[in-house]
């Protein structure tokens, strides 16, 4: 599909020349080299802050990153072996399409609301499929809620999905099953070759997961892991074990070229390498729950601010302002407007308004590919989002 999208803009793959091996190498060792030089600095400046990004790196890592881990490779793993028939059951026209787009948009991530996406473009699917998907998907904040409040998600889900499968219904209703479908050409993902992880990296990353999802189980379930280590308690060693897995995904995470993460998201269900898209793409969700989590206790650090405070005083309108962030694209700023919920700064109306009106990282193929139909699908999207979360703010 990348193939295809730069085609369309009058770019051949040949004219994309990606950088050496040796270019390649010498920018990730400059900035893992940059990143570990400001936290010696740090060291030398402000030990406390320091301290503070250190065991929010080792939080992000033993509470959220270990749990994508698990829940991609089984993803991935379903999806290699049952991919053709949800093809073909989403190729079929006929009521089941709208629940079936919806319940792929609901799985976590951005994998299952990709693949609708691509078959709407292919002009198998209809335009209320398109947008059930849209609603019901999450993206991967879902990941970040999944892991810390698991009942929540569920019940987040539930809401996200059942607005999608009604909503499609209307659409489809309203509309007709042809809205919108243009003759597109046939989207190809068979000639595009995603440059694969640094083996030592990989090799690494599956080495660290299993300390790492022992760790983080056995925090979760709230018992004093570092007293294990006996003697060496002292110096935290749980915090520095996780420390050292979220800078592994941040160095798996720059050590792809820019243009890669885009064909990530092209053609996630066709990648052939199952334990190197499950590494890559956890790295890559983890840098953004890094950021969340950053960007949430360095504000609070550094301003003093009592953020839930200030989010109360804007009253309805916090609701507005969740769904507006949810048309970005993308799922970096969903993944902070999660932290900011899970940190009890905005309410469950909030996240639930943010969960139905985010596209995620399917938006971004759909724009490229059906800008139309993704502007109109988004938009459509914002009335459930409206109804639903101002219904639940209101309904105390």
């Amino acid at each position: 599909m990348t193939t295809w999208i730069l085609k369309k803009i009058g770019i051949t793959q040949g004219q994309i020349k990606p950088p050496s091996l040796l270019a390649q190498l010498n920018k990730d060792n400059f900035l893992l080299l940059l990143i570990l030089f400001s936290l010696l600095f740090l060291y030398q400046v402000d030990i406390e802050l320091l301290d503070l990004i250190i065991s929010t790196l080792s939080d992000a890592y033993l509470g959220v990153s270990i749990f994508i881990a698990a829940t991609l490779s089984v993803f991935y793993f379903l999806d290699r072996y049952l991919k053709a028939d949800l093809t073909r059951v989403l190729n079929q026209p006929g009521l089941f399409q709208v629940p079936a787009a919806a319940f792929l948009g609901a799985l976590p991530g951005c994998g299952g609301a990709i693949i609708v996406v691509t078959q709407f473009v292919n002009g198998q699917m209809s335009f209320g499929a398109l947008v059930a998907v849209l609603i019901a998907t999450m993206g991967d904040a879902a990941f970040l809620l999944l892991s810390q409040q698991p009942e929540t998600a569920l019940q987040v889900y539930g809401i996200s999905l059942l607005a999608g499968i009604l909503f499609g219904y209307l659409i489809n209703t309203l509309h007709g099953p042809d809205y919108m479908k243009s003759d597109y050409d046939s989207v190809e993902t068979e000639d595009y070759e995603i440059p694969r992880l640094p083996s030592n990296l990989t090799h690494f990353f599956i080495f660290m997961l299993i300390p790492g999802t022992l760790l983080g189980l056995a925090e979760a379930f709230q018992f004093d892991t570092n007293a294990w280590f006996g003697a060496l308690a002292v110096i935290e060693p749980v915090k520095w074990i996780g420390f050292t897995g979220a800078l592994l995904c941040i160095a798996i995470w720059i050590s792809q070229p820019l243009d890669s993460w885009s064909a990530r998201f092209a053609v996630k269900s066709e990648i052939k390498y199952l334990k190197e898209t499950v590494v890559a793409e956890t790295s890559f969700v983890s840098v953004w729950v890094i950021l969340g989590f950053l960007c949430y206790e360095l504000l609070v650090y550094f301003t003093a601010l009592d953020l839930q405070a200030q989010f109360s005083s804007l009253g309805g309108s916090v609701i507005l302002f969740a769904i507006l962030l949810g048309f970005v694209p993308g799922c970096g700023p969903q993944i902070v407007l999660t932290t900011l919920y899970l940190n009890g700064v905005v309410p469950l109306a909030a996240q639930v308004a943010n969960a139905i009106s985010n596209d995620g990282d399917a938006l971004f193929p759909a724009i490229a590919l059906a800008p139309k139909a993704a502007l109109s699908a988004t938009l459509y999207s914002a009335v459930p989002a409206f109804m639903i979360g101002y219904g639940m703010y209101f309904w105390k």
